[in-house]
């Protein structure tokens, strides 16, 4: 479970909770995708794939652990993604929107790194939002997962959908809590999404 699950839910699975929802007024979301995953998954060999998945997914775990206010949420595919601001008791969304930027900028630094160490030339997208309320809670019994539901994740996976490869775009709410902070922020202008058109961001580094 406690590989599963975030750890202040395990107790309360174990302890035969069958029910377990909550709702957070604010949280900073993060989907990231390989590019071209298909064709690179065409041509090597099954246990190529699943072994720099592997690595690559470790590498970003590591780097959601060093956030303080984030947790992973799950992979599908080559798809990983993690939230901000989920289980903080006092919910501020200027920290969790900095961490999750933070995250985002590490995570290219992984692919980067990884690319050196095993010969290949990966690049991801990064996408974050921030906004709410969402849900959160375990789905399922004897295979329970930890899910998020709400708009914010859409728009989050938009950012993702629409993003350029190796930047972490980011949507006009994000851009608002971490203006004047330490990153390095190009305006993207106005892309088309499901919903309308939105305003959105690049950020590529922190300015040293």
């Amino acid at each position: 479970l406690a590989s599963i699950l975030p750890p202040s839910l395990v107790k309360r699975v174990q302890a035969g909770e069958k029910t377990i929802s909550f709702e957070v007024q604010s949280a900073t979301i993060v989907f990231m995708d390989i590019v071209s995953f298909t064709p690179w998954c065409g041509s090597l060999p099954a246990a190529a794939i699943m072994s720099t998945l592997n690595k690559l997914f470790k590498l970003f775990d590591a780097s959601t652990a060093s956030q303080p206010t984030m947790t992973k949420i799950k992979c599908i595919g080559d798809c990983y993604m993690a939230a901000g601001g989920i289980f903080d008791k006092v919910n501020q969304p200027a920290v969790h929107a900095k961490e999750v930027v933070t995250f985002g900028l590490l995570a290219i630094e992984n692919v980067t790194q990884l690319n050196k160490e095993i010969g290949e030339s990966l690049r991801i997208r990064v996408g974050v939002n921030t906004g709410g309320p969402i849900v959160a809670g375990v789905l399922g019994g004897k295979k329970p997962t930890f899910e998020i539901i709400g708009p914010a994740i859409n728009m989050a996976q938009q950012m993702e959908h629409n993003g350029v490869p190796m930047e972490v775009h980011i949507s006009r709410s994000v851009y608002e809590l971490i203006y004047g902070d330490s990153f390095s922020v190009k305006e993207r202008g106005t892309i088309e999404v499901k919903g309308g058109n939105v305003q959105t961001y690049l950020v590529t580094s922190k300015k040293e």
